[in-house]
């Protein structure tokens, strides 16, 4: 897995699948890894990692699910709540 420089860097970027996801998260539960990719780093989830597993909603649609690792989410949850202008 990615360092977390380069985790926060993924999570930032605009193209990723967590971009712009500041609202509308309707449920998040965490346990052993799926398997699934993790929308963050692009690596599968393996079944000895915690894989986190979030829900956004969409008016209309069912809601799309993410799995995640651990430090991607933190990495995404930082890049998420940074406050424009401040140092990193």
């Amino acid at each position: 897995m990615p360092d977390e420089p380069i985790l926060r860097e993924k999570a930032a970027r605009p193209s990723g699948a967590m971009h712009c996801r500041h609202g509308g998260r309707t449920a998040h539960s965490g346990g052993p890894g799926s398997g699934d990719v993790c929308a963050v780093c692009g690596e599968p989830v393996a079944r000895h990692l915690i894989d986190l597993e979030m829900e956004f909603a969409r008016q209309g649609v069912t809601p799309d699910t993410l799995h995640l690792h651990l430090r991607c989410f933190a990495a995404w949850e930082f890049e998420r709540t940074k406050v424009e202008g401040a140092p990193n």
